[in-house]
């Protein structure tokens, strides 16, 4: 019994049915429609994720960036890379209390009788990056700067009137800086967070 071949006109058809499909599936939920056509039992996220970024470095075995589906404790955060990187493991009495997004843990000291945690925020530039937004009333010009929308001259009218009027507690706060109007504060709110 003998196969048949398909002739160069079958296969290329094959191929061009067999790419479509592949696509289909790949774009399917972006389409506008998708969320009609969707099943309603799907799997499919419908709300978007937020993740905890912290930064970790120091005496660790694995440093970098870690994202975590909740937020984690700094105990937690140690943990996730693998541990210190002493022999004996990490005993350090610290809060439960869960650390904001865009953090930065490092650990001093691998001896765990003297290891030392110091926690500051991540610097502007991979909190920009990683869309975490920047602290507008700890930024300084220079992090205010790479913003898109502001400029050094806006960046340091900003911080001159947070050092003589306090912190901005609104949005509307930040509309009394020369040159900043509902637009600007509208587009600069994905970049900036109150906090």
């Amino acid at each position: 019994m003998s196969v048949k071949s398909f002739n160069k006109d079958q296969q290329v058809i094959t191929l061009m049915l067999g790419l479509a499909i592949f696509f289909t599936g790949i774009f399917r939920p972006f389409h506008p429609f998708w969320p009609i056509l969707r099943p309603p039992n799907s799997d499919m996220m419908t709300e978007p994720r937020h993740q905890s970024v912290i930064e970790v470095s120091g005496a660790v075995k694995n440093p970098g960036i870690y994202t975590f589906d909740k937020p984690p404790t700094a105990y937690q955060t140690i943990q996730s890379t693998g541990g210190p990187t002493g022999e004996r493991p990490l005993s350090f009495d610290t809060p439960d209390d869960t650390l904001d997004t865009g953090m930065r843990i490092e650990l001093h000291g691998s001896n765990p009788q003297f290891a030392q945690l110091t926690l500051t925020p991540m610097s502007s530039r991979k909190r920009l990056v990683l869309g975490v937004p920047v602290r507008l009333n700890q930024a300084r010009v220079e992090d205010l700067a790479i913003i898109p929308g502001i400029s050094h001259g806006l960046a340091r009218r900003i911080v001159e009137f947070r050092e003589s009027h306090g912190p901005f507690k609104t949005w509307n706060n930040l509309r009394c800086v020369k040159g900043i109007g509902p637009k600007k504060v509208k587009s600069l709110q994905s970049y900036l967070s109150l906090k």
